[in-house]
């Protein structure tokens, strides 16, 4: 299997995904250790067989009831994604959050892209050992605490603690699935999730349409694209578009995507091909938005 080399980027759209990414998590370590009348506010008690709610307590019973609100939620989402695209996908979905904080980590520990690159094709060493080694003792860290954090869901959260020192053989299980899905899907997943097991990239593209927001490429403005220096013909940089072809907007892509080949069903519009689009056009002088959040479909032949 390719492995997908992403490379970091910076910019508005990039910012606005970490800011929803810890909002997202802060709600999920936080909710769970809030009490509500003297109990857990937010609950699903597994053994139990009943669901903690604010104010109230359903049931096996009135399990039924749930069905409605969370309908209503799948509906919610579908109309958001006909209306604005897959922004849930690359804003506030769990797995690009978790890949968000994986290649965190990576980055800290192995460097750029192009020393990541590097460390892979080196030969067996003690330099590339220890970096392997911390790399993945961060992610099982990383993956311990996300597994901690997603049982205090279905198990009473105060008390969690107290069962896993006593070694509860249930409380423990949970802590170690959640674990091992997590530190596999970053280290042997990632991106394959979206393009070959998740529902929801063929779901949401079968509810798209000509005029759904999502990230696209101005053909018309780009093509055909080239280099653009002192050395080439004048004649030849007049006909060529404002794409330099630098491929960055491939690189920070996480699923490795080219956005100029067209819309891909595992395209999460998370936004990085634009912050990266963006600053080389800054940097060029040329005009921003050559990659953007659209709702026309621009062809190079102008047709929208």
């Amino acid at each position: 299997m390719r492995r997908v080399y992403v490379r970091e980027t910076s910019g508005r759209h990039t910012r606005r995904r970490h800011c929803w990414g810890w909002f997202s998590q802060v709600l999920f370590f936080l909710l769970p250790w809030l009490n509500w009348d003297g109990r857990q506010m937010l609950l699903y008690d597994v053994a139990a067989v009943r669901v903690a709610l604010p104010g109230v307590v359903l049931g096996p019973q009135q399990l039924a009831w749930l069905l409605l609100p969370l309908l209503g939620l799948v509906l919610l989402l579908m109309a958001a994604s006909a209306w604005q695209g897959r922004l849930f996908c690359g804003y506030l979905c769990a797995h690009t959050v978790y890949a968000d904080l994986l290649l965190c980590l990576e980055r800290r520990i192995e460097g750029s892209r192009s020393a990541r690159m590097q460390l892979d094709q080196a030969p067996l060493a003690l330099r590339r050992w220890r970096k392997k080694f911390l790399k993945h003792g961060a992610w099982t860290l990383l993956a311990l605490g996300c597994g901690f954090g997603m049982t205090a869901w279905f198990t009473p959260a105060r008390a969690l603690p107290v069962q896993l020192l006593h070694g509860a053989p249930g409380p423990w299980m949970a802590v170690l699935a959640y674990s091992v899905f997590f530190y596999v899907n970053g280290m042997l997943l990632r991106h394959r999730v979206c393009r070959w097991f998740c529902p929801f990239g063929p779901l949401l593209g079968a509810l798209a349409g000509p005029r759904t927001r999502a990230v696209r490429y101005h053909a018309q403005r780009g093509e055909p694209r080239g280099l653009r220096n002192a050395k080439r013909d004048r004649a030849v940089l007049a006909a060529q578009g404002d794409c330099l072809d630098c491929t960055l907007c491939i690189q920070v892509c996480p699923s490795g995507s080219d956005i100029r080949q067209g819309e891909r069903h595992d395209c999460i519009a998370c936004g990085a091909c634009i912050d990266a689009c963006d600053q080389v056009m800054r940097q060029r002088g040329l005009a921003l938005g050559l990659i953007a959040y659209r709702k026309e479909i621009c062809s190079k032949d102008g047709k929208i």
